[in-house]
């Protein structure tokens, strides 16, 4: 490093040697600069280049203040540059993450296997230096290798049980009872239909069970048919299905009853009021379907009403005319708005 005093003890030719110097300094680290953005990178060299040329043409105590000013345009661009990197190996590390977590949730591997792949995740998350990305490359590699392996034995697996189901239902009897399963599904929505509902009731009222049977209707689905078609109502009760089934306890029997209406039976020991307050949280859950009408999307919004009925000492008839009277009345509101 050159001191002042003997910076200004320099005559003109050591002062022009000392700045050629320091022009061919700047203009080699302007060249080779590290790109990590090529418009910063032209702005670090542009300022570079523009200090190398006022160090040709100031005078000896200004090369110190231009010095300066070069080392602190390094510094900062030099920052930016590894802020830039760091930034760029946090994304490719939040990647690989996402693309582990991904594999552990599509792939049916062992646990064993899953186990490894959260255990690379965390070291990703951890690792800065390029050994340990080696390291944890190879790993990945390994357990990958893995889950192929196990991938291709499930399909084989799979192929076994579908060919042994395939052998099942060829069989006469097999054939007969899918059969009448599909006799008594309903087409919409893939739940049990009205007369696999008649069935269930009859079953609850010879047993004896304390028993509620709930009747949601879907509201507006004649409006809706009428407006934009069957597909579209047919949609909105399939999703409506959909909604009750996921929501409902695995005891709980859930039916498609005749037209907008789902008849669901609960067997339940508690108060009728906690009842009434299970299934108004039910459906009180905001639904909306999205429909793509003239080039543009309308949002339709599915509401439902209900109606709860506890089915001790009530006859078949009794029940089924306390529906159907609940549906033709909801049917009617709706026909009028």
């Amino acid at each position: 490093m050159i001191s002042l005093k003997r910076l200004l003890a320099m005559d003109a030719d050591d002062a022009k040697s000392h700045s050629r110097l320091a022009w061919l300094i700047l203009e080699a680290v302007a060249c080779h600069a590290v790109e990590s953005d090529a418009g910063e990178r032209q702005v670090f060299q542009t300022c570079l280049r523009e200090i190398a040329q006022k160090m040709e043409e100031t005078s000896d105590a200004g090369m110190l203040v231009l010095t300066g000013e070069a080392i602190k345009s390094i510094e900062t661009y030099n920052r930016g540059v590894q802020q830039s990197l760091g930034s760029q190996v946090r994304e490719l590390q939040s990647i690989v993450s996402l693309f582990t977590r991904s594999m552990l949730q599509i792939s049916k591997g062992s646990a064993a296997s899953s186990t490894t792949l959260r255990q690379i995740e965390r070291q990703i998350e951890k690792s800065s230096q390029a050994a340990d990305l080696r390291t944890i490359k190879a790993q990945l590699q390994q357990s990958l290798e893995v889950l192929c392996e196990e991938a291709v034995q499930q399909e084989r697996r799979t192929e076994q049980v579908t060919e042994q189901l395939r052998d099942a239902m060829s069989r006469p009897e097999a054939a007969a009872v899918m059969s009448e399963a599909v006799a008594n599904l309903d087409m919409v929505t893939g739940l049990p239909n009205p007369s696999a509902a008649e069935r269930a009731i009859r079953e609850v009222c010879a047993a004896k069970t304390n028993t509620y049977a709930v009747l949601l209707c879907v509201e507006r689905v004649e409006v809706i048919n009428s407006r934009f078609g069957f597909s579209v109502g047919d949609r909105i009760l399939m999703i409506f299905g959909q909604h009750l089934a996921q929501r409902m306890s695995q005891t709980d029997r859930l039916f498609r009853w005749r037209g907008p209406g789902f008849l669901a039976l609960l067997e339940r020991t508690g108060p009728e009021m906690a009842i009434r307050a299970e299934v108004a949280r039910i459906v009180s859950t905001r639904m909306e379907q999205e429909i793509e009408l003239g080039g543009r999307s309308v949002l339709l919004p599915i509401g439902s009403s209900w109606m709860l009925a506890n089915m001790a000492n009530l006859t078949v008839e009794q029940i089924t005319q306390k529906l159907d009277k609940f549906s033709a009345v909801q049917a009617g509101a709706t026909a009028n708005q």
